[in-house]
């Protein structure tokens, strides 16, 4: 039996806090090195993680990027900076996992690009939504043609209000990369007509509501609404409530990736997981690439066409403003 692969973990985001919390042992992986965020804002955080799962600490990113001892390094931050993070440890040689969106410009996804074009290095860059079990279902049915010609699909992401002082991001820059993400990867066609609009519905000073219609080339015609709208008293997800469905010629689906069928929820109304978080997938595609040898994914030309999207989106939401 092989021994499990070393990893490297750079962060403190959700997916991070989930990778410590998995109570049984990873397939074929373990975390050696735990390290924080390029910003440093989550180093206690970090510190406290890698204490949970008995990882040595190290306090600089830097060095845990390029420590020729892990093979891969996943990078689970919300540092708009991560992907300085990404880049290191590409251009060290690693396989690196980092949640869509590693990179949002089309400059920072050159580097990447570049990072990753030496050696064996590989990006893994997919969204939480579209490694959930159901998520992955659903694309496996697209893939196959079981579902025919794409007609149609549908997202909504309903998040928890936060009634908070503190200042939020517009629910746009907070939602969409996933059901873009999603999107993308069911369909190769590029878009031919975005309508969209954003405005603060229940929460003032951001924009708290998001809708979209988007057509492509293919005809396929996707709406999403994206909304935190629910009450902050009501026990939910940190991902809130996802709604997803896909209409083909031959079949359609309709899922709620994050709805299990058994929720146990403390006394103090905190949802304990009851399946497996999605990052785990994500982390057996790392073990898969690292035993495979690396090299590129196909990653960044995906992550080009989810930046693009997001882009074209935020310029019709401000030209219906305006």
């Amino acid at each position: 039996m092989n021994a499990p692969i070393p990893l490297g973990v750079i962060g403190a985001d959700r997916h991070a806090r989930a990778v410590a919390g998995h109570d049984a042992p990873l397939s074929g992986a373990r975390i050696a090195r735990w390290s924080p965020s390029p910003c440093g804002q989550d180093r206690d955080g970090a510190n406290t993680l890698a204490d949970g799962v008995g990882a040595e600490w190290s306090p600089d990113w830097q060095t845990l990027a390029r420590d020729p001892s892990l093979p891969a390094v996943l990078v689970l931050s919300s540092d708009p900076e991560k992907g300085r993070a990404v880049e290191a440890a590409l251009a060290a040689g690693k396989v690196v996992l980092c949640p869509v969106p590693a990179a949002t410009r089309a400059d920072d996804l050159d580097r990447l690009a570049a990072a990753e074009g030496r050696g064996h290095a590989a990006l893994i860059s997919g969204g939480a939504l579209r490694h959930t079990h159901a998520g992955r279902t659903a694309l496996r049915l697209v893939a196959d043609g079981a579902l025919g010609t794409l007609h149609s699909a549908y997202a909504a992401v309903r998040l928890p209000r936060d009634d908070r002082a503190h200042p939020r991001r517009a629910v746009l820059e907070e939602a969409a990369w996933e059901v873009f993400d999603v999107l993308l990867t069911a369909t190769p066609a590029r878009v031919r007509r975005v309508h969209a609009w954003s405005g603060a519905l229940f929460e003032a000073g951001v924009d708290d509501t998001a809708v979209s219609i988007i057509r492509f080339e293919d005809d396929l015609i996707a709406t999403i609404e994206l909304s935190r709208c629910l009450p902050a008293s009501v026990p939910s997800l940190a991902v809130g409530e996802v709604e997803l469905e896909i209409i083909g010629s031959r079949q359609a689906v309709r899922l709620e990736p994050y709805a299990a069928a058994l929720g146990l929820l403390t006394s103090d109304a905190a949802l304990l997981p009851w399946v497996d978080d999605p990052v785990l997938f994500m982390i057996q595609e790392v073990v898969d690439a690292v035993a495979s040898g690396g090299g590129r994914t196909g990653a960044v030309p995906h992550l080009r066409r989810v930046a693009a999207l997001m882009d074209t989106v935020r310029a019709a939401g401000r030209s219906a403003g305006g």
